[in-house]
């Protein structure tokens, strides 16, 4: 997770809210290395650990 970093954990807590269709969503759209309006004030370097995170988040999801 990124405990460590409020303002990355701010951006996936607040896609996540948004259920699991839109995460899926966001995911697609980082993978072609395009922002989503979430991502879109972020670094480059920062867009790439959001991504990561919601792909650990949904693995989680997918094993259920």
């Amino acid at each position: 997770m990124l405990h460590n970093n409020e303002k990355l954990q701010h951006v996936i807590d607040h896609i996540c809210a948004n259920g699991c269709e839109h995460v899926k969503e966001v995911i697609e759209i980082l993978e072609r290395h395009e922002n989503s309006p979430e991502t879109s004030p972020l670094s480059a370097q920062e867009t790439e650990l959001v991504l990561l995170e919601l792909k650990a988040i949904m693995a989680v999801y997918e094993q259920k």
